[in-house]
């Protein structure tokens, strides 16, 4: 029999010889080694063409550098963690797979009633991500191709998961009133005149302690040694110095009214106050040298846009009481923010003309009520100084207690 290789296209030779009357295959010795003994070759026709045409499969799969194009969307609301009120500026996102096997990051905000939505987003079982300051919430979706999944209201509620929060509480305020409507929780470290040096002033002086609470609330009147003072007491220096650091390395502050001497140590360059004479603020701290005048209500002026969106309006009404449980006489008038961003001002207030200020004195313009220094680049979660000169105790009829909860879901 004859053995054939195809050796190119078209053209084959026999890879034996004739030797004699024998047709001789694989036989080094003979062929090889006596190549005149060899045939030149036979050269065949080439095979006929059957006229058959082999089918091209589709993958399903776009060649690469082609766009994918069927795709879905994902819809719905973000709430906050009180499954009640809805929150903008959440981000909400989601990582998929495309359908070139690339991963894949959309990313939006949530509008003034909590709406978003999501376009251009991959088939398959993915999870979406909401996230506001310190809270976040994950929920598993399912898209499908040229269709809209909606996530159900209530769903995709921002949640305190591993979010510790702290109030160090004091006689002038109830931070952690407004805490609970919002459905966190918190500890409660005792700071008014009977509990300052047994828990409030030891934790403080612990930069260690503080470091397992992301977020630490305090009372306007914390540390009230008596009457009007506001006295830190004997670690007033470590206190100060842990504040600082604290918010550097990624916690959150927030004080009100007296609670200035707090603010001042988180961000010492941030926020300056007028006071009778131009006296220092500085530990420990008289109050009657603060310059706002009680009672009075202030038509404010909502300077951060997320802020007013949240709200539903640019302008608000806020009431400084002069009563017991709520008394804001000789409140906290800021003067100057120099690295400092403006959250609510008001166009003018009335100031206390002594330090008795048992009368109204002049007016001031253009004085800031609510600001926000971060201290951490924009980007990073956490490193804020929050400071309020009013409170949400007796706010009876005003828009304080959803600026506070703005301002405490935004730490």
């Amino acid at each position: 029999m004859t053995r054939l290789s195809l050796l190119v296209p078209a053209v084959l030779f026999a890879s034996g010889c004739n030797c004699g009357s024998s047709r001789l295959t694989n036989s080094r010795d003979v062929c090889e080694l006596t190549p005149e003994l060899c045939d030149a070759g036979i050269t065949l026709p080439p095979p006929e063409d059957s006229g058959v045409i082999e089918p091209v499969v589709d993958s399903g799969v776009p060649d690469a550098g082609q766009p994918c194009t069927d795709l879905g969307a994902v819809s719905g609301r973000v709430c906050a963690p009180d499954q009640m009120t809805w929150v903008n500026g959440a981000t909400v996102s989601v990582d998929a797979t495309d359908c070139h096997g690339q991963s894949v990051h959309l990313e939006t905000t949530s509008a003034a009633d909590g709406a978003f939505s999501l376009r251009d987003v991959p088939p398959g079982n993915w999870s979406v991500h909401a996230s506001l300051g310190a809270f976040t919430q994950d929920t598993p979706v399912t898209v499908r191709t040229n269709a809209t999944t909606a996530i159900p209201d209530n769903q995709l509620c921002v949640a305190q998961r591993t979010v510790r929060i702290a109030v160090v509480t004091g006689s002038g305020d109830k931070i952690e009133d407004l805490l609970g409507s919002l459905n966190l929780q918190y500890t409660l470290i005792g700071g008014d005149s009977s509990t300052w040096t047994t828990q409030a002033e030891p934790f403080l002086s612990n930069l260690t302690q503080m470091k397992q609470y992301d977020l630490i609330f305090i009372d306007c009147a914390a540390a009230k040694s008596s009457g009007t003072t506001i006295d830190l007491g004997a670690s007033a220096a470590t206190i100060e110095s842990n504040l600082a650091a604290y918010v550097r390395q990624g916690g959150s502050v927030y004080s009100s009214d007296w609670g200035l001497l707090f603010t001042l140590a988180a961000s010492p360059t941030a926020v300056s106050y007028a006071t009778q004479g131009g006296a220092a603020i500085s530990n420990p701290l008289d109050a009657r040298v603060l310059m706002g005048y009680a009672p009075q209500t202030v038509t404010a002026t909502v300077r951060d846009a997320a802020l007013a969106q949240f709200l539903g309006k640019s302008s608000l009404s806020i009431a400084f009481p002069k009563q017991v449980g709520a008394n804001s006489l000789h409140w906290g008038l800021m003067s100057a923010t120099q690295n400092a961003q403006v959250l609510v001002s008001a166009p003018s207030v009335i100031t206390c003309p002594n330090t008795t200020c048992s009368s109204p004195g002049s007016t001031r313009a253009n004085v800031p009520l609510a600001v926000r220094v971060r201290m951490l680049p924009a980007g990073q979660r956490g490193g804020n100084v929050v400071y309020t000169s009013f409170h949400n105790v007796a706010q009876t009829g005003t828009d304080v207690a959803q600026v506070l909860k703005y301002l405490v879901l935004n730490l």
